[in-house]
């Protein structure tokens, strides 16, 4: 109970003046039951979550609905780059395995349905992670595009290289050129706008055709929150360890921005779902949190 107490004492003060979203619970998941737990990903609906170790080492999903956790994967890294598919039947991931003195990986599927894992693409040295686009998935072996899916907007990146693909068409921008490189990126959910990370500068907005229409300043792990709103993470470090770190939600178009959790909370790597009215974040120390929110 005190430490209940503790994780809402660490929101309590920061919703008072809040202007973009009411934090109305936050509540400890699968405490007891499981530990190490990092880095998690809601579906879209809300009623699952994929979750990993503090290597990405192996991946597992937990069903809010039926209260059960279930290995899907113990493969290295596999938990670095999951995501669920549009309708929640299948679970995409990137697997690493050493062959000689090299890391080769490969993306795979995993049917919930069937408990199957299937591979989704060869093997090659970088293997991004995979989008998940109407029916079907999205990926690149080696640089190489591979898709099972039907033609529709999709948005990876290579460097300092953000590719937005339309009517099966993919164009190439440098939307922020003195960047050391793009991670993170990811269509707004109704597919007008494309987010991405810039290093040395931080969250970027632009348009289906690279024009930047926002940058929202030096937060990471960046994830919409339906098409206006985008969750991330806010942590400092000493060069050798984070010192603080915490979540915060902010309007894609720049003008607002609410902490969720103090710096101290060390509150990381989150995920969300609008259709839930959800974040899910792990701590530094392996734990995960759920935190249901009211947009204001």
């Amino acid at each position: 109970m005190k430490k209940v107490l503790l994780t809402l004492a660490l929101v309590s003060g920061l919703t008072a003046s809040a202007q973009i979203a009411e934090v109305t619970s936050v509540e400890p998941l699968l405490r007891g039951v499981e530990s190490e737990m990092y880095y998690p990903v809601l579906s879209q609906d809300g009623t699952k979550m994929l979750y990993s170790s503090v290597n990405y080492s192996g991946l597992k999903m937990y069903d809010f609905v039926d209260n059960v956790s279930m290995k899907i994967s113990d493969e290295d890294r596999a938990g670095l780059d999951a995501s669920f598919s549009r309708d929640g039947k299948s679970i995409y991931f990137v697997a690493q395995k050493k062959k000689g003195n090299i890391n080769m990986r490969q993306a795979k599927s995993f049917n919930l349905a069937t408990k199957k894992i299937e591979a989704i693409s060869a093997e090659g040295r970088v293997v991004m992670r995979p989008m998940a686009l109407k029916g079907g998935v999205m990926t690149t072996v080696d640089d190489k595009v591979v898709s099972t899916a039907q033609k529709e907007t999709t948005v990876r990146t290579s460097g300092t290289q953000l590719f937005i693909s339309r009517n099966g068409v993919e164009k190439a921008y440098t939307p922020v050129a003195e960047s050391a490189g793009y991670l993170w990126e990811s269509l707004s959910p109704d597919g007008t706008k494309v987010m991405f990370f810039a290093a040395g500068t931080g969250i970027v907005i632009t348009d289906l055709n690279g024009k930047v229409l926002n940058m929202l300043g030096n937060y990471e792990f960046p994830v919409w929150y339906g098409n206006d709103h985008i969750v991330a993470q806010n942590a400092d470090d000493n060069g050798y360890q984070h010192t603080s770190s915490q979540i915060v939600i902010m309007k894609a178009d720049g003008s607002k921005i609410q902490e969720l959790t103090r710096p101290e909370s060390m509150a990381m790597n989150p995920t969300a779902s609008i259709a839930a009215g959800k974040i899910v974040y792990n701590t530094i120390d392996g734990r995960l949190y759920q935190m249901n929110i009211t947009l204001k």
